[in-house]
């Protein structure tokens, strides 16, 4: 069926199962099929197809198919209306199973064919590339143009260093990334393991399909987020986490609530895999990947030099680094201008120049804010008519608005979560943007939020002790003998909470049992519980002195 660098396929017998769908066995034979049908629809184009799927089965057909045609195959990292025609990922070049994405595209389903049907031989075109799409400096996608080789060596690295999974490989990662390409697919395909169909977003989910020896491929985002009542049928064999450094708190929540240290691995699409690490204690260092070599550059940046980079030459990541001995270093801040949200590589220059495209707006500036668990900040400079606009919805109102507008175009974690309307972006006497001065914005007094005393934000729980403090805007004329928070007020802060902690995004067009019982006066402290279900409805809860202040459900969009 395939090339001789993808041999493993062709160690699946055609009645063998290579990708689970739920209660449903995809064969070798069933990819084959639909690999095949598709080749022919490609074989006489010579120009790249846009693979996306939500399901590996399809996916894999897919892959097969457009590498033995021949042709050059890029993965939108997700798909967004705006950012597929950005990237020219329109029409019948997009091989998907998304069938609401394009009425033109090139659709693929795998389905169960019968024990009789011989599927056409196939062989993979070994001058065929796959490309990824990443952050570029300028703000506009850059693609990482990568050749078979390198993926598959990289991939065959990982098995030799880590063995052949026990069990089923669940992830919480998509395929369209190298890190779920190589870890969620390709590593079991290479033991002979069959990989699940699909990507499990909730940890509900993943402990349902966990099995015996199971392996969860994650990422920080999901790990800093394991819900405390999770019950797991099976422990897991191991679990991999990457698109970031995991922060030792969730490292070792991880342990106490799976069982296991996730095993942390380093790297970016440029350079695959860099290095390791394990924190059994804190400050555990980084160890480098077998055949890869680190450095640090003059600036104390991490630079590699890897098989599967593609390049001879040393490549410069633009983390800051510490190096030791034995191929070990401990790894500090970001050089650059590309930021790390939810373990995912945002360019800041790319938040900016979709900011600017929204009617109103004639300049603005992204930030990271790590003392607001690195959401994004968005700092937006308004003409007349934005001005006017922002007067008549409000600062909430009008930034949820920017952030509609933006999601044709943007993944949510390139969102902006906090927003300031200025009349210019800091500069500096040379005329530069100082990140510290451009955070300062975002610094002080939150006059619009209680002061959080502690917080622990769960999979679907969220719970904040708040204490209402005095110089709350809320406060200021409402009333002015007994000033109390308004109703708006308690909306308001669940909803801004419920989107710092998960992404929620409240529409404001539903609300449903809503009921104020006590009054909140300057100084109380209160529980606030929020409990979101999917991505639908949000529900709140204040208690003051241990009675329900406040309650009620809000309608909401995963933002």
């Amino acid at each position: 069926m395939t090339g001789a660098a993808w041999s493993f396929l062709d160690a699946f017998a055609p009645g063998a199962v290579m990708v689970r769908r739920r209660d449903e066995g995809i064969t070798a034979r069933d990819l084959r099929v639909e690999a095949a049908r598709l080749r022919a629809l490609l074989i006489e184009g010579r120009a790249p197809v846009f693979l996306y799927c939500e399901d590996s089965g399809n996916f894999l057909a897919g892959l097969i198919a457009a590498l033995s045609a021949g042709r050059d195959v890029f993965l939108p990292g997700h798909a967004a209306p705006g950012f597929l025609a950005e990237i020219g990922a329109t029409g019948a070049q997009l091989l998907t199973d998304q069938t609401e994405l394009d009425a033109d595209a090139t659709l693929i389903a795998v389905r169960v064919q019968a024990a009789s049907v011989a599927p056409a031989p196939l062989t993979i075109d070994p001058a065929a590339h796959i490309a990824f799409f990443t952050s570029g400096s300028t703000g506009e996608p850059k693609t990482c143009i990568k050749t078979q080789n390198q993926i598959l060596s990289e991939a065959a690295m990982q098995l030799a260093l880590w063995g052949a999974p026990h069990g089923a490989v669940v992830s919480t990662v998509s395929h369209q990334h190298i890190y779920g390409l190589l870890f969620r697919l390709f590593w079991p395909l290479m033991a002979g393991k069959p990989v699940d169909a699909l990507r499990q977003d909730m940890w509900e989910d993943v402990a349902f399909y966990a099995r015996e020896g199971s392996v969860f491929i994650s990422s920080p985002a999901h790990l800093s987020r394991i819900p405390d009542g999770l019950v797991l049928p099976h422990k897991p064999q191991r679990i991999f986490s990457s698109g970031g450094p995991l922060s030792f708190a969730a490292s070792r929540d991880a342990r106490l609530k799976l069982g296991q240290v996730p095993i942390e691995v380093l790297g970016s699409t440029e350079t695959g895999g860099v290095a390791w690490r394990q924190q059994h204690g804190e400050g555990e260092h980084w160890t480098s990947l077998p055949q890869v070599e680190v450095a640090a550059d003059a600036e104390g940046a991490l630079s590699v030099r890897s098989p599967f980079a593609g390049s001879d030459g040393f490549i410069v990541m633009g983390d800051q680094v510490t190096m030791q001995a034995q191929g070990r270093f401990s790894l500090h801040a970001r050089l650059d201008r590309i930021v790390k949200i939810e373990g995912k590589r945002v360019s800041l220059p790319r938040v900016e120049e979709a900011l600017k495209t929204i009617a109103g707006v004639v300049d603005a500036a992204a930030i990271d804010l790590p003392e607001r668990n690195g959401a994004l900040g968005g700092i937006v400079v308004l003409a007349q008519s934005g001005l006017a606009e922002l007067k008549a919805l409000g600062s909430f109102r009008y930034s949820r608005q920017i952030r509609r507008q933006l999601g044709t175009r943007l993944e949510p974690m390139e969102l902006p979560r906090f927003w300031r309307f200025v009349s210019r972006v800091p500069e500096n006497a040379q005329g530069k943007r100082v990140v510290t001065d451009m955070r300062a914005v975002f610094s002080g007094t939150q006059s619009d939020m209680p002061v959080i005393a502690s917080c622990m934000i769960g999979e679907t729980v969220a719970e904040y002790s708040l204490e209402l403090n005095k110089d709350l805007r809320w406060f200021d004329g409402h009333f002015p003998d007994q000033p109390i928070l308004p109703g708006v007020a308690q909306l308001h802060i669940a909803s801004l909470l419920a989107e710092e902690a998960w992404g929620f995004v409240a529409t404001g067009a539903e609300m449903a049992r809503v009921k104020f019982r006590h009054v909140l006066q300057p100084g109380a402290k209160v529980q606030l519980t929020l409990t979101r279900t999917g991505v639908e409805r949000l529900y709140f809860r204040y208690l003051l002195d241990g009675e329900v202040a406040a309650s009620g459900a809000i309608k909401g969009i995963e933002g």
